[in-house]
């Protein structure tokens, strides 16, 4: 039994970002950098996943992870766990 976290999205200009990036939080403050792309991540796109994270980070709280429903290169997901973002798969935006 999978259970989906229930993020609601919130606005990127708050955390001087593009508008083009989705950012959603959770019902614990933890915020998530939303990837829907058909393609697998890479390491560039983890790269500017961790320039997004540096960003956020400053003016929150809780923890910042990637959620996504492509999948992710090993190398990228290496870097990112080492960067402490954790990437999750199972969730719903509303």
């Amino acid at each position: 039994m999978n259970i989906k976290k229930k993020l609601k999205t919130v606005g990127a200009n708050e955390f001087g970002l593009s508008s083009r990036i989705k950012i959603a939080v959770d019902s614990k403050d933890n915020h998530y950098i939303i990837k829907n792309v058909k393609s697998r991540i890479i390491m560039k796109t983890g790269q500017k996943i961790n320039e997004t994270t540096n960003q956020i980070k400053p003016n929150i709280i809780g923890a910042v992870f990637l959620a996504t429903t492509a999948p992710v290169c090993s190398k990228t997901k290496n870097y990112l766990e080492e960067k402490k973002i954790n990437i999750i798969f199972d969730y719903i935006v509303f």
